[in-house]
């Protein structure tokens, strides 16, 4: 049987990120994927104007109590965007629910030095703690800041930083710990890796200048996807770079509106071929 995913995010009915990459990422990976929306948005919340927003949480307890009674095989818990509280609180019943799944967390909270205009003090608090119970979180360098409760720093930063960040990450979380937008040098960006069992690793590529919305959905989707095709931590965060910075090259040279997100659909292919890579 295929390795089933279920995947917890909000569906942003306009502009590519959550759900509307997650989806068709993991699926093309070769997993069963299971969407549980968070919340209904017009738009994702990035210079699209002020979206409707629907709070899906009481809907998320009525889907969990079916899916109780079918005993799903889960392989994977996969969260990303929350809106509310309430939504916080429901994954981690889901957490409960399926204690044998792999549990990933991508604190979506902000991006480029500033946090999202919608998440208020409890939200980022509640996100600290459903870290906490991840086996492994996925946070930006704007993310990372946020949850150790630091000002945010400028990059580029030195390898001791980047060290310092993934380190205590881990020591709040327990978790695995991939940290993206990892900037060492004005040409080369990339993501680190920490865990109990190897010492930290970083891997970098030609840094873009391109601020595509939905990159980091992109990046973690990926990097599940390829994870849970049984590669090795940092060969998945490999082939996640790889994947999103072609994508980001390609959207760019067919002059896509940054907020409308990536032109990620035509290089799918091109994802399956890193992943069929030894």
């Amino acid at each position: 049987m295929n390795q089933h995913v279920i995947c917890i995010q909000d569906l942003s009915c306009f502009g590519k990120c959550s759900l509307t990459i997650s989806l068709p990422v993991l699926s093309s990976a070769g997993l069963s994927v299971t969407p549980l929306p968070t919340a209904l948005l017009s738009t994702h919340t990035g210079g699209l104007g002020k979206p409707h927003l629907l709070d899906l949480s009481d809907s998320m307890l009525e889907i969990r109590h079916h899916w109780q009674e079918l005993k799903l095989p889960v392989s994977a818990v996969y969260s990303g965007y929350v809106s509310d509280v309430g939504q916080v609180a429901e994954i981690s019943k889901f957490f409960d629910e399926y204690p044998k799944a792999l549990h990933l967390v991508d604190p979506v909270l902000g991006d480029h030095g500033h946090l999202y205009a919608s998440l208020h003090e409890e939200l980022i608090t509640e996100m600290r703690s459903l870290c906490k119970r991840a086996d492994i979180v996925t946070p930006n360098m704007t993310e990372a800041y946020a949850l150790l409760q630091e000002p945010y720093r400028e990059g580029p930063y030195e390898k001791t930083e980047i060290y310092r960040l993934v380190k205590q990450l881990y020591e709040m979380t327990h978790a695995m710990v991939i940290l993206s937008g990892v900037w060492l040098e004005e040409a080369y960006l990339g993501c680190a890796i920490y865990d109990a069992h190897k010492p930290p690793q970083i891997q970098v590529l030609k840094r873009l200048p391109y601020r595509f919305h939905g990159t980091g959905d992109l990046f973690a989707a990926s990097f599940l996807g390829a994870y849970l095709h049984h590669k090795e931590a940092m060969d998945a965060c490999v082939i996640a770079m790889r994947f999103t910075s072609a994508c980001m090259e390609y959207s760019h040279q067919k002059h896509t509106d940054e907020r409308y997100g990536l032109l990620f659909e035509p290089l799918l292919s091109y994802y399956i071929d890193l992943l069929e890579e030894e």
